[in-house]
């Protein structure tokens, strides 16, 4: 009986593991074997034990009821598992909206918390029926098979609508599986009974075949290792190889006399918490040693207040009006959307309209150190840096593959069962095994491997670090390392069913960012602390990248420059993350440069900068031309008026749905508003931006708004038809974890 009970249920969840595999192998993204490896070896375990405990209870059963026949149990057990799972799964599921089951969609949404659950007990009892009249043609399989026949087709139902409650990646699967009407669920149960069917007839043949050739060497071993190695093999199929986007140029300059280069940007790292800044907490020893080392300009401000426009300025010297990598201020949505005579777009369609990446008309930093024959590599931790949009231009080697743990969670039943009782997305991101973000340990993984291969001869390197880009999840020891609170302050604002954090914290995010309410002193508080941990463990994986380099015998040759794209808003004007606005505290920014020892320069800046000077300024440092189109200036030169920008129109509410322009001249900030709602600032008197002064000295802005439209007017709009970026649907979910789309 417990024999057969083993045999039943881990060829089940073997079967279940492979249909889900089957359809995770489909996705766009990079297929991890270790991570297969050990849910196969999971699904096994559980299939194991559960046949091991529903035997002795069903032994148990037969003994003290003697009477009662074995298909009896069968049944009870059957059903009962059944409405338990489907219940207790269901609930999460309609917990976060996510259902999409055609003609249920209306019932299953209106309907009361009871009548939720009543329906699905009666589809999971539904279920066991429409399987028992099925298997009624053979009753002696249908006595073993039907336990599990009966959990199977309500656990694909559930896992495949559930593996991604936020809808937009149901529609990666293939077409005839994509479970959303009453089609699709039939098919779906058919195809779950011919794979189980499948491997029942391949069990006897197999146990026939070695009972016949029992005498075989080493034939039980090597059918055993058979299936594991098919397994490997197809799961290694879909891996995607690190990208290199061409070969490396014959080498133009002399090793050892021509300085390197290696450029790092901490992604949302603000000036004001870096304690080389005059920060309270030391977040940044290392940082520190290379501006005491180097120069530290205690004024430089990003281009813009998002990541992809940003370093798009740093690449290229110039706002992001001119290299046009930005969002599409033109686009609209609502327009879009009330033109009948056009087919609708779909939502990545309208993503992918509402955003511009890098032409490859602009000729970026990596392009002309590669043309001089510098090695040039990029290593990224965040999104808006891939490829796609445009930034890899120039590099002969760039590394951008994300792991992708995180779906597997949201995909796998056996994953989604144990997210009810621990949170498992939180560890995947916090250990860097997510597509949101990669950690700066395995950076610099891949960037002490580059280093070892090519430090020999002049390189250019590019890092990306994101750990302090939202989710505040840094690593174990630093995500208490400033100060020790309780996240129940966020997880308040997490769902009944579901206490991950970083989902706790996006909803807290949107809810302050779309609504009147303020954050409170403890909130700030909590949040700080976990984004001064994360900068603490970026700067000290900063520091490895400093004594690699001194350790292959570069860094006296070696120019480094630390910045951030950007800031991030704690509670400022009631903001909270980054974009949307272009005040002080997304806009100042760090920047430090420490030069080769030959050139013997340190020592604090006080001049305001804009990071569109760091492409001439290299430029400048190696003897080499700079294009006369930009808008940046070496920095010891550096005079011209400041600008930042923010073009964004439909991915968020009405509140922000508006293009700005900041414009910096003296001790004065002009910011102007597309909806006309401009703001005037006095820096000098009025740090925080506190006291809009535009009503007060219009003649003031007017001529600052002036001096942007006569800039604007120098130049043609460098977006062309194939301008816009070409997003999947793996991208476009990265963006909404992120909270760059809602």
């Amino acid at each position: 009986m417990i024999r057969k009970n083993v045999v039943i249920w881990l060829a089940g969840f073997l079967t279940l593991f492979f249909i889900e595999a089957g359809l995770r192998v489909n996705m766009n993204a990079p297929y991890f074997i270790a991570m297969q490896a050990v849910t196969f070896l999971l699904y096994t375990a559980v299939g194991f034990v559960a046949g091991v405990l529903v035997g002795f209870v069903m032994h148990a059963i037969r003994r003290i009821f003697p009477a009662i026949k074995m298909f009896y149990i069968c049944v009870s057990m059957a059903v009962f598992i059944t409405g338990v799972l489907s219940i207790s799964l269901f609930l999460s599921f309609i917990e976060n909206g996510a259902v999409q089951c055609g003609f249920c969609t209306p019932v299953l949404s209106s309907a009361s918390h009871t009548v939720k659950i009543v329906l699905i007990l009666c589809f999971g009892i539904a279920s066991f029926f429409a399987l028992y009249f099925f298997f009624r043609w053979n009753e002696r399989k249908a006595k073993l098979f039907i336990s599990y026949f009966s959990i199977l087709p309500p656990l694909w139902f559930i896992t495949t609508l559930m593996f991604n409650p936020d809808k937009g990646s149901l529609w990666s699967l293939p077409t005839l599986l994509r479970i959303t009407d009453l089609f699709h669920f039939i098919t779906a149960i058919v195809i779950s009974i011919l794979c189980f069917f499948l491997l029942y007839v391949l069990l006897p043949v197999c146990s026939r075949f070695i009972e016949q050739w029992k005498r075989v060497p080493l034939l039980k071993a090597g059918l055993i290792m058979l299936p594991f190695i098919l397994v490997l093999l197809i799961l290694a199929f879909p891996l995607i190889k690190q990208k290199q986007h061409s070969k490396p140029n014959e080498l133009k300059i002399t090793p050892g006399t021509t300085p390197n280069i290696v450029l790092i940007t901490m992604d949302t790292v603000r000036a004001d918490h870096l304690s080389c800044y005059g920060y309270q907490r030391l977040t940044t020893p290392n940082v520190d040693q290379l501006a005491q080392e180097g120069v530290l300009y205690k004024n430089a401000y990003a281009a813009s207040s998002w990541t992809l426009a940003s370093h798009a300025s740093m690449f290229t010297g110039m706002y992001p009006s001119k290299h046009g990598a930005q969002f599409n201020s033109d686009f609209d949505y609502t327009r879009s959307q009330e033109d009948h005579t056009a087919p609708a777009l779909t939502f990545l369609e309208m993503i992918n309209k509402s955003i511009f990446k890098l032409s490859d008309k602009n000729i970026t930093l990596a392009e002309v150190l590669s043309q001089k024959g510098y090695r040039t590599a990029g290593i990224i931790g965040g999104s808006f840096c891939s490829s796609i949009y445009g930034i890899a231009q120039g590099f002969e080697y760039y590394n951008e593959n994300f792991f992708n743990y995180n779906k597997d969670i949201k995909f796998y039943f056996l994953y989604r069962v144990a997210e009810l009782f621990y949170p498992l997305k939180d560890p995947i991101i916090q250990y860097g095994y997510s597509n949101l973000k990669r950690l700066a340990s395995h950076l610099n993984e891949f960037a002490f491997q580059w280093l070892e291969e090519n430090s020999s001869k002049p390189f250019f390197l590019f890092i990306n670090y994101f750990d302090a880009h939202r989710p505040y999840l840094p690593p174990p020891q630093y995500d208490e390392h400033f100060n020790k609170i309780s996240p129940d302050i966020i997880l308040k604002y997490a769902s009944r069913l579901n206490k991950n954090y970083f989902i706790a914290e996006d909803k807290f995010v949107n809810y302050i960012l779309n609504s009147t309410q303020k954050v409170t002193p403890e909130e700030r508080e909590f949040l700080v602390s976990r984004y001064d941990g994360e900068i603490r463990y970026l700067d000290h994986h900063l520091g490895r990248l400093v004594e690699r380099l001194k350790a292959l015998k570069v860094y006296d040759n070696t120019f480094i420059i630390v910045t951030a794209d950007h800031g991030e808003a704690f509670g400022e004007h009631n903001m909270l993350d980054h974009g949307r606005t272009l005040y002080d505290e997304v806009l100042h920014v760090p920047l430090i440069i420490k030069y080769p020892s030959a050139y013997k320069q340190s020592g604090v800046k006080e001049k305001r900068v804009s990071l569109v000077d760091i492409f001439p300024t290299i430029l400048s440092m190696l003897n080499l031309p700079i294009p006369a189109n930009i808008d940046g200036q070496t920095l010891p030169e550096s005079q011209h008026f400041i600008v930042a920008e923010w073009n964004l129109r439909w991915f968020y509410g009405d509140k922000y749905r508006r293009d700005l322009k900041a414009i910096y001249q003296g001790k004065d900030k002009y910011i102007w508003a597309s909806n006309s709602l401009h703001e005037l600032y006095d820096l000098e008197q009025d740090p925080g931006e506190s006291i809009n002064l535009f009503k007060k000295f219009p003649q003031k802005a007017q001529r600052m708004e002036q001096t942007l439209k006569q800039w604007l007017s120098s130049f043609k709009s460098p977006h062309t038809s194939d301008s816009n970026v070409k997003l999947n649907e793996s991208e476009v979910e990265k963006l909404r974890s992120l909270g760059y789309v809602n």
